[in-house]
């Protein structure tokens, strides 16, 4: 199984601890930070993909990737957002127009 995660920042760290258990599940891990959380502890050795991705692109970037599921760290988005009055709310909406709008299958790590 091929599995796209987008954010390791909490969550996603969380789901990768989980997912290494499984030798058969291939993890694709894109962030917009090249040292996300599951970098500095050490989880991942880096980010296959370093970009933003959004509502707007998250289908071509799935076409590339060719997922059988994504995962959205909601907590990576809240990173980037969250700093910013009215920012949970903003990168909440951002989360769930990304996995609504999603060609392939997608769950909200939340």
């Amino acid at each position: 199984m091929r599995i796209w995660l987008v954010g390791a920042d909490t969550k996603g760290t969380q789901a990768l601890r989980q997912l290494a258990k499984n030798q058969r599940v291939d993890v694709i891990v894109s962030d917009v930070s090249d040292r996300p959380r599951a970098v500095t502890e050490g989880l991942i050795d880096h980010v296959d993909y370093v970009e933003q991705v959004s509502s707007l692109n998250i289908n071509h970037i799935a076409r590339r990737i060719q997922p059988d599921l994504i995962l959205i760290d909601a907590s990576a988005l809240d990173r980037n957002w969250g700093h910013v009055t009215g920012g949970s709310a903003l990168s909440e909406a951002m989360t769930q127009e990304m996995a609504s709008v999603s060609e392939y299958p997608c769950l909200i790590l939340d």
